[in-house]
């Protein structure tokens, strides 16, 4: 018995990175049960066109088992309204910060238990973060009240 394909759409904010973002794809090309648009929506628009590129080659992958879109996209409200899922993957601030955020508390014999995520720099990090999250969260409410994040 053929499984029925659900179609989704999803808001990737933070569409252009590249570790997190290919991985995702990697996972939707392997679901077969799930098939519809992804939009990427990034402050760096370029990024988010060449992610939209990978995204769509993947179909060609005779692996690949889902049939999604992905589509660059200009505002995020673009990429919010209508979506069913939103996917959050951004990096506050520069890698010469984070590389600050776990260092710098070392010069003070504290050493951060797990990457930038803990301690002081993860304190540090999350000072730059939360005000992203906020207007993130705000155009979420705004733009796709009913979506899952």
């Amino acid at each position: 018995m053929k499984q029925e394909t659900k179609e989704i759409k999803i808001a990737y904010i933070g569409g252009g990175s590249r570790g997190w973002a290919w991985t995702f794809m990697t996972d939707l090309a392997l679901e077969p049960s799930l098939k519809g648009e992804v939009r990427l929506y990034e402050i760096d628009h370029q990024a988010s066109k060449i992610n939209e590129k990978i995204g769509n080659d993947l179909k060609k992958d005779v692996r690949c088992l889902s049939d999604f879109t992905y589509r660059s996209v200009d505002e995020i409200s673009e990429a919010l309204t209508g979506s069913d899922f939103v996917i959050i993957s951004i990096l506050p601030g520069t890698f010469d910060e984070m590389e600050s955020d776990v260092h710098a508390p070392e010069k003070y014999s504290i050493y951060q238990s797990v990457g930038d995520t803990a301690g002081p720099g993860g304190y540090i990090r999350a000072l730059r973060t939360i005000p992203m999250f906020v207007e993130i969260a705000e155009a979420i409410k705004k733009d796709s009240p009913d979506a899952c994040h």
